[in-house]
């Protein structure tokens, strides 16, 4: 095999250096990237690279830019030649693949498709000849060159990848991300169903191991295992599963999301929970068969012993992690008669997960409140709590409460994921001109903006990514909440403490000392919360809060029934925001249908006039779990205050002609934005009609 020659010049993205000759002695195999190349998870930008000395390269923004534009427009793998390489006259040196100074990856086949590199002789892995990541979702126009330097602006602060930087942008989903890797290494990509994985074969890698890597098994073929991941530079997940299973391993990519979903379908839990119940022994099942509750009598030595043994560790970990890659939002542990219910609440609604025995609901429950710093003693009183943990590169608060039952202490676990405040306001299913207005809004020096609508419509999610907008250094913010939530960077943020006496009205007259230019006020509860946010709001401060209302006109008639003069209400409401969230059609099982009269006239549309309409429903697959919805959106109705509505305020109108007013002045309702979302296809009739109250006159 004959190595490149020693001048020759490697493209300016990969390094644009004359390439040394190797003083290693190990043969250049053709495909193989040069040792200055950063191969990190094969996420590599497709601009300038220059290495530091470690294989770690940092990216200069400058160059490379105007070769991925041009590269975008031309067929993958096909790079022009950068400037100044030397013209490859009758007697230079050619790579395999034709291509002068560039040798492209070639996928795979045969015997050796999906087998990851073997050591070269000196020990180290040598990698193949990789696309950058960038170039490649360039050339399929998954992304801009715009979108590209962003992310490398973040990538260079950050030190992430930048595959996983596009994805925390919003700018790519999981799914593309391993379409864009799998092409890069050569592999197959695959979407996984439940199907699609031999449940035997599956147990071979176990769950703990699995789990630390982001892998599944999915097939065997004789001495080969078939394995998916999302990364397949991870050579110690692949160096640990072959020494494992004593068999070598064939990559396939799949998204973290669908390896995830499988791991909790066919590892760990059953098999931790099953450990636990032989060590427990046949004793405590009679026992709990004569009294259901006589487990609150097992002592605290023996709770401490029994949190401490793997088996109960590994099954609140698997219950988390499940949780988790399910994007559920709460986990309930309940206690029941003759078992532990586990329920999920996604996208809104309870979903039943497991159901343990009742036996481990004692080490269960413990081993929970041992990790929220919670006392296991008390078992008679409600206690909060919480947990910070990583998982998957992301950042995850838990807070957990606690509630005495005549069966057992039932446990809510609430999940937030840091990350979620990151997201662009255009992400949370804002329409375009109502999120100019909403901007325009939150970036006003002074007066009062309010978010309103149930629990568990997203309110705080609204108010934090709108905070993150607005957040910047000559700015000093000040929040106070019950709880607080989100973490925030450069933001001050209260804690209520109603024991200690620190309510709302007592922290905001302290913040009002503090200098604030924007303060944060998680509810308006009472009287003297919304005086005092008045006030601030008329005395030159930004004040975001929320309401409970069902409707952006409700607000100001809430106001007014809570004490606050009409003038004060005038003088600092600028603009309230009403939202509900509803459930989104899974993207993999979305179909179309003609939908019958009735549901049109529901909408408010003509059958009539829109017979031949056609809507969007899932059918449901392993992906959403059969529920037909996966993740939700906004639905969002937003009321600027205008000279016409503060007369009607001052004269104390009703909510009912705010709303009139406000929709001759260009109001979008709450109805009409969810009926658009339909006919977009974004969600279903269905769906529309359990979050948002639709008449038939709309």
């Amino acid at each position: 095999m004959e190595r490149p020659p020693r001048n020759m010049t490697w493209p300016k993205w990969l390094g644009g250096a004359v390439s040394p000759p190797p003083a290693d002695g190990v043969p250049v195999i053709p495909g193989a990237a040069p040792p200055s190349v950063e191969t990190d998870g094969g996420e590599t930008g497709g601009l300038e690279h220059a290495t530091n000395g470690n294989g770690h390269g940092t990216l200069s923004h400058e160059a490379g830019i105007d070769h991925l534009a041009a590269a975008s427009m031309r067929p993958f793998g096909r790079p022009a030649a950068p400037p100044g390489t030397p013209s490859q006259g009758p007697g230079a040196a050619v790579p395999p693949n034709g291509q002068p100074g560039r040798p492209a990856a070639t996928p795979p086949t045969g015997a050796g498709a999906g087998v990851p590199p073997r050591p070269a002789a000196d020990g180290k892995p040598t990698l193949p000849r990789i696309e950058p990541i960038g170039e490649i979702l360039l050339s399929h126009n998954v992304i801009t060159i715009e979108q590209l330097r962003q992310a490398l602006e973040v990538q260079r602060q950050s030190k992430g990848r930048l595959g996983r930087v596009l994805v925390e942008m919003g700018v790519i989903s999981e799914r593309q991300l391993a379409r864009a890797v799998a092409q890069q290494w050569g592999l197959p990509y695959t979407e996984l169903a439940e199907d699609s994985v031999n449940p035997d074969v599956a147990r071979l890698i176990p769950g703990y191991l699995a789990q630390r890597h982001g892998v599944i098994a999915v097939d065997r073929k004789q001495d080969r295992l078939v394995v998916a991941m999302p990364d397949p530079s991870n050579v110690v997940a692949i160096d640990d599963i072959r020494l494992l299973t004593g068999l070598d391993v064939e990559i396939i990519i799949a998204s973290p999301d669908d390896v995830g979903r499988l791991q909790g379908k066919f590892q760990g839990l059953v098999a931790d929970v099953e450990e636990l119940l032989k060590a427990q022994g046949p004793a405590v099942e009679s026992e709990i068969l004569d009294d259901p509750t006589r487990t609150e009598e097992v002592t605290v030595e023996r709770l401490r012993s029994m949190v401490e043994e793997a088996p109960i560790v590994r099954v609140v970990n698997q219950i988390i992690h499940q949780a988790v890659r399910a994007g559920a939002s709460d986990i309930h542990l309940e206690p029941h008669r003759r078992e532990v219910k586990v329920r999920f609440r996604v996208d809104g609604l309870l979903q039943d997960i497991m159901a343990p025995p009742k036996q481990i609901q004692a080490a269960m429950i413990s081993r929970v409140k041992i990790l929220a710093n919670l006392d296991i003693a008390e078992r008679r009183l409600p206690q909060d709590g919480h947990i910070h943990l990583r998982l998957e590169g992301k950042e995850y608060d838990l807070r957990v409460s606690t509630l005495p039952t005549v069966l057992g202490e039932k446990i809510v676990i609430r999940l937030l994921d840091q990350s979620s405040t990151k997201a662009a306001l255009s992400r949370i299913g804002m329409p375009s001109d109502l999120l100019a207005t909403w901007e325009g809004l939150i970036s006003k020096p002074y007066g009062m903006i309010i978010v309103t609508g149930p629990t568990g419509s997203g309110k705080t999610t609204t108010l934090y990514t709108s905070l993150e907008r607005i957040n910047t250094p000559e700015r000093n913010i000040v929040s106070v909440e019950d709880p607080v939530e989100y973490q925030i960077a450069r933001v001050n943020q209260v804690q209520v403490n109603v024991r200690a006496g620190l309510t709302f009205a007592g922290g905001l007259r302290s913040i009002l000392r503090q200098d604030p230019d924007i303060v944060l006020i998680g509810e308006i509860r009472d009287r003297e919360t919304a005086q005092i946010a008045v006030q601030a709001a008329m005395t030159g401060h930004l004040v975001l809060t929320t309401l409970h209302t069902n409707d952006a006109p409700g607000a100001a008639t809430r106001l007014a029934d809570m004490g606050v003069e009409p003038f004060l209400v005038t003088g600092s409401l600028i603009g309230v925001l009403a939202q509900r969230l509803i459930r989104v059609i899974c993207p993999h099982c979305k179909e179309s249908y003609t939908p019958p009269a009735d549901a049109l006239r529901r909408l408010g549309l003509n059958p009539e006039e829109h017979g031949g309409l056609s809507l969007y429903r899932g059918r449901g697959c392993d992906f959403c779990r059969m529920t037909g919805y996966r993740g939700r959106l906004g639905c969002f109705e937003l009321m600027v205050m205008t000279d016409r509505l503060r007369g009607l305020v001052l004269s104390g109108a009703s909510a009912d002609q705010l709303r009139t007013a406000a929709q001759e002045g260009g109001m979008r309702l709450l109805r009409e934005d969810g009926v658009q979302k339909v006919l977009e296809g974004v969600t279903t009739v269905e769906e529309l009609l359990r979050v948002v109250y639709v008449t038939g006159d709309a």
